[in-house]
């Protein structure tokens, strides 16, 4: 039996809708455009810094900032409703399970991308008028990038959500998840020096000695991922202060494909385990 497109959409705009009402859209427009202008003054050394360097101090601060906003839009959505009691009553409907669930998806990543469109987007407008200078492309790609982060972990957290009974234990996993992302990095550092890698020539941009493995780790953390892609959207390498040479095979078009893998592979399990699911 295939999709009804408008139960997915009846229930996707119903998703936004109480967002909207709740103020949570304004809210995080609200964020994104503090958030940008407060970067770019850093960025700036006390005025409006240029977009590649505003991107650059941003990215350190909404890569933890976006993928909490979205684990916290979406641990309930299944197993939340469920305890509550509110699933089955939508479950009563003339609408299939995967529909419920994609339409979730939608209204709540619908949520995600318009925040950081408006948010980001006109705080874009204020840096370009102000400095007089834009990257426009780049500038879109580190955008786009941003929502992809968000719909990813909005995925992960509803494939938890899915899964999991309760929507305390959601809320433990989409954390467990964010954490992984922020640390994987350093676990891989620490790996790399066990092994008998040099901190000191990797700081000062030698990769000579920098084994293949090594570069995994940037599609091993989605977090990661998302920053090397949207400075490679930049055309720099400087990554912390500093020049790395990526190999040719981590490019943003590789690291774009991550992170899509990272958003369809999580929603496809929940999707699985919803079928499955005793409401």
């Amino acid at each position: 039996m295939p999709l009804n497109p408008r139960s997915v959409y009846t229930i996707a705009k119903k998703e936004f809708s109480d967002n909207a009402r709740n103020k949570w859209i304004a809210s995080l427009i609200a964020i994104f455009l503090i958030l940008t202008i407060a970067s770019s003054f850093m960025a700036g050394k006390g005025k409006v810094g240029e977009m590649d360097l505003t991107v650059g101090v941003l990215l350190s601060l909404s890569s933890m900032l976006v993928p909490i906003i979205a684990i916290m839009l979406g641990y309930a959505t299944i197993s939340g409703e469920a305890e509550s009691g509110a699933l089955s009553v939508v479950l009563t409907c003339p609408v299939r399970r995967v529909e419920v669930l994609l339409g979730k998806f939608l209204g709540l990543g619908s949520v995600i991308c318009f925040s950081v469109l408006v948010g980001f987007g006109s705080s874009g407008l204020i840096i370009a008028a102000t400095t007089g200078h834009a990257e426009w492309g780049g500038y879109a790609a580190f955008m786009l990038l941003t929502m992809l982060l968000g719909l990813l972990y909005l995925s992960l957290s509803i494939c938890f959500s899915s899964l999991l009974k309760r929507r305390v234990t959601s809320l433990a996993a989409g954390g467990v998840i964010f954490f992984w992302g922020m640390i994987i990095g350093v676990i891989v550092m620490g790996l790399f020096m066990a092994t008998g890698g040099d901190l000191d020539e990797f700081l000062s941009g030698d990769m000579s000695s920098i084994p293949d493995w090594f570069w995994f780790e940037v599609f091993l953390s989605p977090q990661d991922g998302n920053s090397a892609a949207a400075m490679l959207a930049f055309g720099t390498t400087e990554f912390l202060g500093f020049e790395v040479e990526l190999p040719p095979w981590i490019n943003l078009g590789t690291l774009a494909l991550a992170q899509v893998l990272w958003t369809l592979i999580p929603l496809a399990l929940a999707c699985l385990w919803f079928l499955r699911r005793d409401v």
